[in-house]
């Protein structure tokens, strides 16, 4: 039994650096350790949790030659997410 005491030990151990690992990753620590009133943490939230819905854009009659551009002029935004129910592409801006 006192194997499995040090065993969940460990895993909370690791939990929390996790979950201190995602705070500072997602570069939330200054929305958790700051002095705003409620009405300005709740506008930073939201704008961090905005989502954006995508419409389908045009569709190509051919397929674009990227094969010596590698991904060229091409900036991150966001990521994108396929509703499964819907169909909807819905953009998580970043």
């Amino acid at each position: 039994m006192a194997g499995t005491t040090n065993l969940v030990d460990a895993m909370l151990v690791l939990a929390l650096g996790f979950l201190i690992f995602a705070v500072i990753g997602w570069n939330l620590q200054s929305v958790i350790f700051s002095d705003m009133d409620p009405q300005e943490r709740q506008a930073t939230m939201e704008s961090i949790n905005q989502i954006t819905n995508v419409t389908q854009g045009e569709q190509l009659n051919s397929t674009p030659d990227t094969s010596n551009q590698s991904g060229e002029g091409y900036v991150e935004q966001g990521k994108v997410y396929k509703d499964s129910k819907t169909g909807n592409l819905i953009m998580v801006e970043t």
